[in-house]
């Protein structure tokens, strides 16, 4: 392990310090305007616009990075991010706000195409789940680590954002410092939403589903929480239990979901979201009960997108290419992230505070309804399930071990058949997607 990981040790020290930054700032941004007294609907529009500007990546990064290089483009977005993170305490105006959050958005998705390509062309199929899995960590521990940054007293209102912008900064240093030599970025074509969804519909909803609702837990979330009269404190505790819910479920869910299959899997924590957000919506105001349930929420909500890649790479058509399946699995997760601050600022306008989490639980039970719709695949003709984080650029695609055949193929070998639960009777069987 250890001479897969320093190699690209530099790139770990990156990501964790971007990321602490980019989790401060997440969390910081909406109980702001919270404090400034702007509505829910002004901040779920805020906040949509910081996933706008990551959509815009998403389409126009790779460009300017293949043009002038990594690390120079590391820099220029850091420098990006630093300035939108600083700028935030010169205004209270929520629209020159609106444009900090989508410039961030900008920023932050291109830098992790850079850091992430920069792992994919440094690691060898051999080692890719290995070198994912630590990257999985890193990122839930470090998002972690910034919610709990706001426990840090802010007198002046200002010296949270200078901290988040501080950690992006030294983010540069081991960047900068690096000898990995620069790889290659080439632009590869994203298969059409509509096209995907003839192939693979559990996927795609699913994806979309998992956009909503992670979305709109990091968006407004603690927009409720400090609307409900909460400290910063308590605020920072309770999404890194949401988090740290995510991150100790990633095994679990996969090693089930291998077995049950993806509709299963789907279902299960759909309805697992939907039972946590029906407690946190009508018993919220009780602690233990908060803490318990958000953490339920946390494991279910941060699965689902995960289960939708695993489900989109079981797919047999002969037309589909995993990277592209991949790619657009993650644009529409992005749009279903864009989405959901939008709709949630104005429902919590409507119908109280409180309604996000009933927000959350008629977008899982839907999706739990969606997916008893649709067939299970096979086992024969699945894939496996890998853990991957909920923010993350088009480059993590390729980076996919699933690209491997014969990885695929060892990982189904070491599932024991008696451990293959509810198998159809029949392999044979027409399944719809």
């Amino acid at each position: 392990m250890r001479s897969i990981v320093l190699p690209i040790s530099s790139l770990f020290f990156a990501i964790a310090l971007l990321c602490v930054g980019y989790g401060l700032l997440m969390s910081l941004v909406g109980i702001k305007l919270q404090a400034f007294g702007a509505s829910s609907t002004l901040i779920g529009l805020v906040n949509a616009s910081f996933f706008l500007g990551g959509v815009f990546s998403l389409l126009t990064a790779i460009k300017i990075i293949s043009t002038v290089g990594h690390i120079r483009s590391f820099s220029v977005f850091a420098a990006l991010l630093t300035f939108a993170s600083l700028g935030h305490t010169l205004t209270d105006s929520v629209f020159i706000w609106g444009f900090f959050r989508m410039l961030s958005g900008y920023s932050l998705y291109s830098l992790l195409l850079i850091i992430e390509s920069w792992i994919n062309e440094k690691t060898t199929s051999t080692h890719r789940s290995q070198v994912l899995s630590i990257y999985t960590v890193i990122f839930y521990l470090s998002i972690s680590g910034g919610q709990l940054l706001l426990n840090i007293p802010d007198h002046n209102g200002s010296l949270l954002f200078i901290l988040a912008a501080m950690f992006v900064s030294i983010s540069l240093i081991p960047i900068s410092m690096t000898k990995i030599s620069e790889p290659k970025v080439e632009n590869v074509k994203t298969m059409s939403i509509p096209k995907l969804y003839g192939i693979a519909k559990l996927a795609i909803v699913s994806s979309f589903a998992g956009g909503l609702l992670v979305g709109g837990f990091f968006t407004m979330a603690p927009v409720y929480a400090k609307a409900a009269g909460f400290s910063n404190e308590f605020i920072s505790i309770f999404m890194s239990t949401a988090l740290f819910g995510a991150l100790i479920a990633q095994w679990p869910i996969g090693w089930i979901s291998d077995r049950l299959g993806r509709k299963i899997a789907i279902f299960a924590v759909a309805i697992i979201g939907a039972i946590a957000s029906m407690l946190l919506w009508f018993l919220g105001e009780d602690i233990h009960i908060l803490y318990m349930s958000v953490f339920i929420l946390g494991i279910s909500i941060f699965a689902i997108y995960p289960l939708s890649l695993a489900r989109g790479n079981d797919t047999t058509d002969e037309n589909a290419n995993a990277v592209e399946i991949s790619r657009a699995l993650l644009m529409t997760y992005g749009i279903g992230s864009f989405v959901a601050p939008a709709i949630i600022g104005p429902f919590m306008n409507l119908f109280g505070n409180e309604s996000i989490f009933l927000f959350f639980a008629c977008v899982s039970l839907a999706l739990a309804i969606y997916a008893l719709t649709k067939d299970r695949v096979p086992f024969d003709e699945r894939s496996v399930f890998v853990s991957v984080p909920t923010t993350s650029s088009t480059i993590l695609a390729e980076f996919d071990p699933r690209q491997d055949e014969d990885w695929v193929q060892e990982k189904k070998e070491n599932i024991n058949e008696e451990e293959v639960w509810l198998e159809p009777a029949s392999q044979e069987e027409e399944k719809t997607s």
